[in-house]
């Protein structure tokens, strides 16, 4: 019996595609979902040029399309996957294993569900040579590698306690491929990210990592464990690593081995793509009020304190506003009812109230008169002046360098 049989019969995935299994050596699969992406080939080649590892690598390139898709990017889906299948013997560095999917239903395609594809297919490799262990690794079709990619990938796997993996991004600013507008507008939405995640860190926030689609691994079994990758149409990889790092610990890899495309894109309703047409529309990025960081970091504080005090009353007004007090009441009094010890009841009250509800809380105030949105640019030379940083010469390399060191910051910084 295998230790993925459970997984298929108990969630829907499409039939095997391929009868021939993996060998007993591939301890790595790099799973990539393309449509209409012909770009894919540059990825490819960039995986190429990697330095090479012991281990034997596969590459599964599922090319999508749903059935609303237009016939003309249907038919560049189609060449796109013949070139693949005429590049199957070409590459020394990897196994290329191309799929192709037509006419899913609009209900279900797009990204979440072409990435589930491919990684459900990478289960099935794992689970035909009984390798629970092995490395389901997430990227894009218009996304770039380091050469030290799959060196840095193997160091992480090395660490045996960590089931799920996050790697360090910089996006591609190539001006001779991308316009200098597109690569300013991606240099600030690339800033945000890295604010957003360091604002949460300052409150030591566990669950603040990257969740980035092309940047993250999960081992197979963790995988399975997980229910696998949500099919939404977009987040996918948000919902699935916030789900991840509740279950599973979590390596981040620092070094930046990952350099995804800064274009322009209305595939999915947010993400880099949309994020970067907004800003190139308006000139600037306006993100969520500082203060409302501080009001949760008032909040998060409190938890350890929730199980033997009786400091309601501490709660910011804000905050038990949005919750409703006894929504709250109920779920302490479920977290006091089944938590043993207090790193148990501080762990149950982050699981109640986790990035979902984070996201949720900001959304709620960022367009009141009060939290009105700020400038990126003004909010991380704030967020760094803070940390005692006065001399910002270059606020993207800057905070870069700071989120690259995120875990060597302590506590309460």
């Amino acid at each position: 019996m295998s230790f993925a049989d459970y997984y298929f019969a108990r969630y829907k995935a499409l039939p095997p595609f391929f009868e021939n299994h993996s060998k007993g050596a591939v301890s790595i699969i790099v799973t990539i979902p393309c449509l209409d992406d012909a770009f894919v080939f540059q990825t490819l080649d960039s995986l190429e040029s990697a330095h090479s590892i012991d281990t034997k690598i596969e590459v599964i390139v599922h090319v999508n399309s749903g059935e609303q898709t237009p016939p003309d990017t249907i038919e560049r889906n189609r060449k796109i996957f013949n070139g693949l299948q005429q590049k199957i013997n070409f590459y020394k560095n990897f196994r290329l294993l191309p799929i192709l999917t037509e006419g899913i239903a609009r209900k279900k395609a797009g990204v979440g569900f072409a990435r589930k594809t491919a990684m459900d297919e990478a289960v099935r490799r794992f689970s035909s040579i009984d390798k629970p262990d092995g490395l389901i690794v997430g990227l894009d079709a218009d996304t770039l590698v380091a050469q030290t990619y799959f060196q840095e990938i193997v160091k992480a796997m090395e660490n045996l306690s960590a089931q799920c993996f996050t790697f360090q991004f910089q996006h591609n600013y190539d001006t001779t491929v991308y316009p200098e507008n597109v690569i300013r507008a991606c240099r600030l939405y690339e800033i945000y990210l890295r604010y957003y995640r360091l604002k949460l860190k300052s409150f030591d926030f566990p669950f603040a990592i990257h969740t980035i689609g092309s940047c993250f691994a999960i081992r197979a079994e963790a995988y399975i464990k997980l229910g696998g990758m949500s099919p939404r149409q977009g987040g996918e990889d948000f919902y699935f690593l916030q789900k991840a790092v509740k279950m599973h610990p979590v390596y981040e890899v620092n070094v930046p081995i990952v350099f995804p495309s800064p274009r322009i894109s209305d595939r999915v309703p947010f993400g880099t793509g949309p994020s970067v047409h907004h800003i190139v529309e308006k000139g600037k990025f306006e993100v969520y009020h500082p203060e409302l960081f501080d009001i949760l970091s008032d909040f998060y504080r409190l938890f350890p304190t929730f199980l033997h005090e009786d400091v309601e009353e501490q709660i910011p007004k804000l905050v038990m506003d949005y919750i409703g007090a006894d929504i709250f009441r109920d779920k302490l009094s479920e977290c006091k009812a089944y938590s043993a010890t207090s790193n148990a009841f501080v762990k149950r009250m982050y699981h109640h109230f986790d990035a979902f509800f984070i996201v949720k809380f900001l959304n709620s105030f960022n367009q009141s008169a009060s939290y009105s949105p700020v400038d990126i640019l003004e909010a991380g030379k704030a967020l760094l002046r803070n940390d005692g940083i006065r001399d910002i010469n270059d606020l993207y390399e800057q905070i870069f360098i700071r989120d690259q060191k995120i875990n060597q910051i302590p506590k309460g910084n």
